[in-house]
């Protein structure tokens, strides 16, 4: 009997040089600790999945359910616990990149729609509420086609890079209109897609020098990406937002499986969550450095030190091209910002402002002077529209506690009549009113939204807020009748906010429906008789005990 690592064992926590490196170089790698038998069986049991049917993608781990075993080891339990906090969980969302006689993928970084919307389509979150796990069931080397990382690109907007990908993408989405309504059928279908070839190959012939400067805003990435190869077990966490895709080609003749799963962290810092002594950041004149230090500041859930810096010099970074000046200048003004008001003034200017590529980049130094930005957001908020009330409530999600003053605000905004503000007021209450005397009245209203993604955001606070909500079954009847949801987003995060509220009711509801929610992709696999082979694509059992 193959014996494996019980979930009760103590998660190996990383220590201070690890978790450095993750926060500066974007991800770890770790060396599961299972068997050569058990990567063999998951990858012989994800050759016999469908990643875009019904049996893989969000359904992979019904299917494969000894996967559980890898994400329980204490190795990987120690370096999510470390990078996320205590309590984080396992996000529905997952996916197998199976590659068979493929290509190189164009790097990207994945749609961040699974809990959140960047603002503008540009800002992500820079604090590490979200992190993806890549799992290889196989050695993987060069030939096989890894997944390829840009290591240190996390943080980085590469706003020249998504504004001219943006002006593409507006083409293909004008092109795929114009194939449904000329052949009145999806541009996905096998005629759509010879159409969809043809007028993409047109484009690109009539445009040389739009593809010529996509090529070369996309070349330093394609330069800076590494393979990341590894033996069979071999597991990288990494930042969500890191720039990835699959290096080069699978030459080979055998498949290729990376299994992804995303995690989500449950509650800000309270302090460091790894072992080790936490000590401040070191001395660093990256341009980055800055952004490094503050995420370090927040993980161990410390007030940044004074610092000296010259104000012409920082406006004139925060203002430039290059995105690694300009968030190193952002992120120094903010967290000088209860020193030298000047530089919060500054960034508030241009926050407020209607330049794009500017706002973006002073939103994360407004992030980093945390509570000393809050009475002027506020401020701005009650007079702003409601495009800008959405920036506004997404920059006071992202503080989180510090924020806390303007509860009141927020509250308010979950019956705002845009859709956008309702959706970001109710993520934003998840973590700001983390550690106040909350309300759960206060997001009966959106989880009962008529939009789904309000819903999804409310059920997202509602887990993260657990605490404060304690015994209280008022929301239980909402996250019950959200299970049921059309959206798949309701339904995931609901039965994760039934889970951690923890009362006896939330529980009973939680239990009653992933009872009947459970499902076996091999159906009548009990009619085998004794000793008979297992059905080919079935995981052999395995006792824990």
């Amino acid at each position: 009997m193959t014996e494996f690592p019980l979930p009760s064992a103590p998660p190996r926590l990383l220590d201070d040089e690890a978790m450095r490196r993750f926060v500066r170089e974007g991800y770890v790698v770790l060396k599961s600790e299972l068997p050569t038998e058990f990567h063999d069986r998951m990858h012989a049991a994800l050759d016999a999945l469908d990643e875009r049917g019904p049996l893989g993608h969000n359904n992979l781990l019904p299917c494969v359910p000894e996967l559980a075993f890898l994400l329980d080891e204490p190795v990987v339990r120690g370096a999510l616990t470390s990078i996320l906090g205590p309590g984080y969980y396992l996000h529905f969302h997952r996916h197998d990149h199976f590659a068979l006689n493929n290509e190189a993928q164009a790097l990207h970084k994945d749609g961040d729609n699974h809990s959140h919307n960047a603002v503008d389509g540009l800002r992500r979150i820079h604090r590490t509420r979200f992190a993806m796990l890549f799992y290889y069931p196989q050695d993987t080397p060069l030939e096989k086609g890894p997944t390829g990382i840009v290591p240190r690109s996390q943080y980085v907007p590469r706003r020249a890079l998504e504004a001219a990908r943006y002006r593409l993408n507006e083409f293909n989405n004008r092109i795929r209109k114009e194939i449904e309504a000329e052949i009145g059928e999806s541009a996905f279908s096998p005629r759509g897609r010879e159409l969809w070839r043809e007028r993409r190959q047109r484009f690109h012939a009539e445009n040389p020098e739009t593809m010529a400067e996509l090529k070369a805003l996309d070349e330093p990435w394609e330069s800076a990406k590494i393979p990341m190869l590894g033996d069979a077990g071999t597991v990288t966490i990494v930042h969500f937002d890191m720039v990835h895709g699959r290096y080069s080609a699978n030459t080979t003749d055998l498949s290729r499986h990376m299994v992804k799963f995303l995690f989500t962290r449950d509650r800000e810092p309270v302090g460091p969550a790894w072992n080790g002594n936490a000590a401040p950041w070191p001395a660093d004149d990256d341009p980055l450095g800055p952004v490094w230090r503050a995420t370090w500041d927040w993980h161990r859930h410390s007030t940044p030190g004074r610092c000296r810096f010259r104000m012409p010099s920082a406006l004139d970074a925060l203002d430039g091209a290059d995105d690694h000046t300009a968030l190193g200048a952002a992120y120094t003004l903010g967290a000088q910002a209860k020193w030298r008001k000047d530089g919060l003034d500054a960034l508030l200017d241009r926050f407020l402002g209607d330049d794009l590529g500017r706002r973006v980049v002073a939103a994360y130094g407004v992030v980093a002077a945390g509570e000393a930005g809050v009475p002027r957001l506020v401020e701005a908020l009650h007079d702003a529209d409601a495009e800008l009330a959405a920036r506004i409530i997404d920059v006071l999600g992202d503080i989180g506690p510090p924020a806390a003053s303007a509860l009141t605000e927020l509250t308010s905004a979950t019956g705002h009549q845009d859709v956008n503000v309702r959706r970001y007021a109710a993520e934003a209450l998840g973590t700001v009113a983390q550690g106040t005397h909350f309300d759960a009245e206060v997001l009966a209203g959106p989880l009962a939204d008529e939009d789904a993604l309000v819903r999804r955001n409310a059920a997202l606070a509602t887990a993260r807020l657990a605490p404060e909500i304690g015994g209280r079954d008022d929301l239980v009847p909402a996250l019950a009748e959200n299970l049921y949801h059309w959206h798949h987003h309701v339904r995931g995060w609901s039965i994760e906010a039934l889970q951690r509220l923890g009362s006896p009711a939330a529980k009973d509801v939680a239990l009653r429906y992933l009872s009947a929610a459970r499902w076996d992709p091999m159906p009548k696999s009990g009619d085998t008789p004794t000793g008979a082979p297992a059905p080919k694509g079935v995981v052999k059992a395995v006792t824990m005990l």
